[in-house]
Order: structure tokens, then sequence, then C-alpha cells
């Protein structure tokens, strides 16, 4: 990828994982595309703009706990853009705000 400032190893790992914005209610849910100890790339169904601190929780792979935490939204890219706003789907690159994953 060009332009990949990464200092940290993703992981490239299909984890269950719910989003909810606390201001504008907008959730969801989707499987991680990678992962990382900073920070979490999802699917999301939802334009969610730039800086949004998201609640997140994740599914933790060694049992079946979901890990909480905050995230701030720090790209969107739209991936499809469907005939209705319910058909476009968003990928998004979130900072991840109140502890490590890992």
């Amino acid at each position: 990828m060009k332009n990949d400032r990464r200092t940290e190893k993703r992981y490239e790992v299909l984890l269950k994982a719910e989003y909810k914005d606390p201001v504008t209610g907008v959730h969801g849910e989707g499987l991680t595309k990678n992962i990382c100890s900073r920070g979490i790339m999802l699917p999301v169904n939802s334009m969610i703009a730039k800086g949004t601190v998201l609640d997140i929780k994740i599914e933790d792979p060694n049992s079946n706990a979901l890990i909480s935490t905050k995230a701030e939204v720090a790209w969107i890219e739209e991936l499809i853009n469907g005939d209705d706003v319910e058909d476009t789907l968003y990928q998004i690159g979130m900072r991840l705000l109140k502890k490590k994953l890992y």
C-alpha cells in the first residue's frame, strides 16, 4: 500500500465486532478484516465521519467474551455503492483509544 504509515504488523483475522456511535446512535456489527494492538479495520454499512469516537466490542478469540473499548475513526472508504443507501458498504480504519487489544 502506497503511503502506508503503519508502524505495527497487521494480522488478517476475522473476529466479530460490534460498534456504536454514542452521539448519533448509529450502530452495527461485522467481522474485522485485520487488527493490530492499536487498531482495527472493519466493514460497516453506515457512513461514519472521520474523528468519530465509537464504542467497540470485539470477540475474544480465546473465549466467548467480548472485549469492550473505544476507538476513533481514522479513515473511511466506500467499498460498494449500491442503488439504495442501505446497499452501500464502507470500510473504516479505527485507532484504539482505551487500551491495546493484546
